[in-house]
């Protein structure tokens, strides 16, 4: 609460700074929609891309009725206090990572489960379909509204130990997980010993010898300098991480009908764009890991852990997934897994 009222006073303060520059008037001037994300303020993070691309295109296709100011890299306060500000409407917009979202909306604790998509392609199908509706709609009930989703990737165990072929090699060894329940409880399920701890800690962590890895996408390899306290990548690609493009429903619905529509439209096209640019990512230091920086990477038996995940651990939550976006019923948090269980068929494994 505190990050927060500090964030609301620095913008009140700002703001007269701002509309006294210049010659236009009130009537005149763009309106300001501030866009946030937690991502890293590098020009070529994904984030970055999509983010600076909504920016051009709404601005180009308003006719400069919008001014798109771009905050990257945590500038306006951590995820959680970022979140607080688009509820409140301090913050117009933003791209969030899933995961800090399940405080603020339930039903978002859903996307924790693993194996839930089994390619890219069945990932954005699933989500930008029926189920990721589902979701959004709650996000309604907490004044936001999600105009799009795109991603952060397919996770892997990164460990300082050994290759992970089967769940078997999971067995002592000391993972950190994102502090979310399903995820932990999910991670101890498939054979490891999960640890929640704050994203900050991990490295130090892991060159202490507190845990013995972590599971992140590939470019966080990189980003977060792993490879220098890691030296084996298993690609299990067992958890999907998501990013939503997020605004203030209040804002949002207080523009005009043909913005709203305009708004949407360049939001879809920033996600489409950031999953571009974070796919060429991924793939990259998929790469770059072993041939510039000396890791080991091994492919993966997935059978094992996707027969582990869809006959153990789903089970497990069909109640609840039946109450975040079912009638309320194990049956029909059943039903929904059943779909998207059905739903993988038509796609090959690729979780790289």
């Amino acid at each position: 609460m505190k990050k927060l009222i500090a964030l609301m006073l620095s913008v009140t303060m700002v703001f007269p700074l701002m509309t006294g520059c210049g010659s236009s008037t009130a009537e005149d001037a763009p309106v300001i929609i501030k866009f946030v994300h937690a991502g890293s303020n590098l020009p070529d993070d994904p984030q970055n891309v999509g983010a600076y691309y909504f920016e051009k295109i709404l601005e180009e296709r308003s006719n400069g009725y919008y001014d798109v100011q771009v905050y990257p890299n945590k500038q306006l306060g951590d995820t959680t206090t970022l979140l607080e500000g688009l509820q409140t409407g301090v913050i117009e917009m933003g791209d969030i990572e899933s995961g800090p979202t399940a405080s603020f909306v339930p039903a978002e604790s859903f996307w924790d489960l693993p194996y839930m998509f089994v390619s890219w392609d069945n990932a954005h199908d699933m989500i930008d379909g029926e189920i990721g509706d589902l979701v959004a709609e709650k996000w309604l009930d907490a004044g936001m509204t999600v105009l799009g989703y795109n991603d952060g990737g397919f996770r892997h165990f990164v460990n300082s130990k050994r290759p992970i072929y089967t769940p078997e090699d999971l067995k002592s060894l000391k993972i950190r997980t994102m502090e979310t329940a399903i995820m932990v409880d999910s991670l101890n399920m498939l054979g490891c010993s999960a640890i929640a701890m704050a994203f900050g800690e991990v490295y130090t962590a892991m060159q202490q010898g507190a845990i013995d890895g972590v599971e992140v996408p590939y470019n966080l390899i990189y980003t977060q300098a792993y490879y220098e306290v890691s030296k084996y990548i298993s690609s299990t690609g067992h958890f999907f991480f998501l990013r939503h493009y997020l605004a203030n429903s209040d804002w949002y619905e207080s523009q005009p009908e043909d913005m709203q529509e305009l708004i949407k439209e360049c939001a879809l096209e920033a996600c489409a764009e950031q999953r571009k640019a974070n796919y060429d990512a991924q793939m990259k230091y998929k790469e770059e890991m072993v041939t510039e920086y000396g890791m080991e990477r091994n492919d993966v038996d997935l059978e094992p852990f996707i027969k582990i995940a869809r006959e153990e651990i789903w089970p497990k939550y069909y109640q609840l997934v039946g109450e975040l976006l079912g009638d309320g019923t194990e049956e029909s948090g059943k039903e929904i897994m059943d779909r998207i269980a059905a739903a993988s068929e038509n796609y090959e494994i690729d979780l790289s």
